[in-house]
């Protein structure tokens, strides 16, 4: 495990050590579960926001990605519509035709891992490199 030193200002720390002896319960387990939280927290927000931005996007993909066979055939069905998935970190995101980011593959429901799994590979640089073409 590893060991974090945490300044607190005076007050938060006695409302700390006040919790810890009302639950018998100890700073690091307190401390734990409220980051635990909030990650939770944060992380839900995360994706009710990219729910409400990118729902009607993700509306007008879903069947180019439910009906796929392999990245080729994926960003086939993308370029139709104006997009591309090009390897950005360790993700994807998916570009308009300026090359203009418009979200990652995760916001859309479809993270890179995912589709890895589904098409047995990593999107192929040939791939994720092409130019839209009309």
């Amino acid at each position: 495990m590893k060991q974090i030193v945490l300044g607190l200002p005076p007050e938060l720390a006695d409302a700390l050590d006040h919790l810890c002896g009302r639950n018998e319960a100890a700073i690091g387990d307190i401390l734990r579960e409220a980051l635990r939280n909030d990650l939770k927290r944060r992380t839900r927000a995360r994706a009710d926001r990219a729910a409400r931005q990118h729902g009607p996007l993700r509306a007008r993909l879903t069947e180019d990605f439910e009906d796929a066979v392999d990245w080729y055939d994926l960003q086939s069905r993308l370029r139709k519509k104006g997009y591309q998935f090009v390897r950005h970190g360790g993700g994807l995101s998916l570009r308009d035709a300026e090359d203009q980011h418009i979200c990652n593959g995760a916001d859309l429901g479809y993270s890179h891992a995912q589709l890895t799994r589904r098409f047995g590979r990593q999107i192929p640089r040939t791939v994720s490199t092409f130019a839209l073409a009309s």
